[in-house]
């Protein structure tokens, strides 16, 4: 149905509302139980209307959980016409059939509820996401902007190094240059020539007499005429504690 349509369904119910209170009232809990075959009743009252519409308006009335309520809970059981007055009862099929047609609404109420609840949650989760996705923005606009002013400053630092004459080297080509010359120094020393190697019957060239060795004054033996310096014993006293118990 058109938002045209349901605005022309609107006028009409609140037309009937207008020209039959009794049965169409404006409170929900005064709702009554319609006499049965009133919709002809009502195309006889209100020729001007739309059939269509004032079929339409009828049913919107009487699947309303107001009308089924009263449908199961009227007191009398009674049905009335469209100046209120009672004609016919309520059976006991039509309360089982308007029970069951209430759980029914019921249902779909509930459902719809929780379709709600639902979309409400993905759009929160969508709303979360958008927000992260704005600030990883900003960080990442943020992270450009600060390596663009250090590339600024890099590039004033090389001009300024260039202006005194003085040619600068990025980090890439000093690690560069260094693993060269590493490399320069590893083949300078793998081409040196290596000493001859000594053979093992040959007397060692590092052995020094004893007779030098005994040459240096921390090696020089003691002369035997010089007579030792004399010595003195001297006994030490022994010094015996009383007896704690008197005895000498």
């Amino acid at each position: 149905m058109s938002a045209t349509d349901k605005r022309a369904v609107q006028a009409v119910h609140a037309l009937l509302r207008e020209r039959f209170p009794k049965v169409f009232p404006s409170d929900y809990d005064a709702i009554k139980p319609l006499a049965t075959g009133i919709q002809d009743a009502l195309r006889q009252r209100l020729p001007e209307v739309d059939v269509d519409l004032l079929r339409r308006a009828l049913a919107n009335h009487t699947q309303r959980d107001g009308y089924l309520l009263a449908l199961i809970h009227g007191r009398g059981d009674r049905r009335y016409d469209l100046d209120g007055r009672p004609v016919g009862t309520v059976t006991p099929e039509e309360r089982a059939d308007a029970q069951r047609r209430l759980e029914a609404s019921q249902q779909r109420q509930q459902a719809q509820a929780q379709r709600r609840r639902d979309e409400k949650a993905r759009e929160e989760k969508r709303r979360q996401q958008r927000e992260i996705e704005r600030r990883n923005r900003e960080a990442k606009a943020a992270r450009k902007a600060e390596h663009e002013r250090r590339q600024q400053e890099s590039a004033a630092r090389k001009a300024a190094l260039i202006a005194q004459g003085i040619t600068p080297e990025s980090r890439s080509e000093r690690k560069r240059r260094l693993a060269r010359e590493a490399a320069e120094r590893a083949t300078r020393k793998a081409q040196r020539p290596r000493p001859p190697a000594e053979r093992p019957d040959a007397a060692p060239s590092r052995l020094v007499p004893l007779s030098s060795r005994l040459d240096t004054p921390w090696a020089t033996p003691p002369d035997p005429a010089k007579p030792m310096p004399p010595v003195t014993y001297r006994k030490k006293r022994r010094i015996v504690p009383p007896d704690e118990s008197g005895a000498s």
